[in-house]
């Protein structure tokens, strides 16, 4: 078992078996931990952001994360949070034209 030490919007170690996991299954393990949607978590490690690519095949170890690497933990916008933000700020842009 390999520790990975987060830090960020949850901090803490999760014992992870590198051959073994998936960058969802860490993911979905960060998002129950930390009470957040498990698609709004962006994960940063080495100053990579950690993207699976749609391919849920690729362990951890195959991404490049070894034992005690530091991993950053951000929320990022839900796809829906991203569409009112995205509305809100038209609506800001419609009224600033008006005025």
């Amino acid at each position: 078992m390999a520790k990975l030490k987060f830090a960020g919007t949850w901090g803490g170690i999760i014992e992870v078996e590198l051959e073994n996991w998936t960058l969802t299954m860490l993911r979905d393990e960060v998002a129950k931990r930390s009470g957040l949607d498990s698609e709004s978590i962006k994960l940063i490690c080495a100053g990579k952001i950690l993207k699976d690519n749609g391919d849920d095949t690729q362990t951890l170890a195959q991404l490049g994360i070894k034992e005690n690497s530091k991993i950053l933990s951000s929320r990022g916008a839900a796809p829906e949070e991203g569409k009112s933000i995205m509305a809100e700020e038209e609506r800001a842009r419609r009224l600033s034209r008006v005025k």
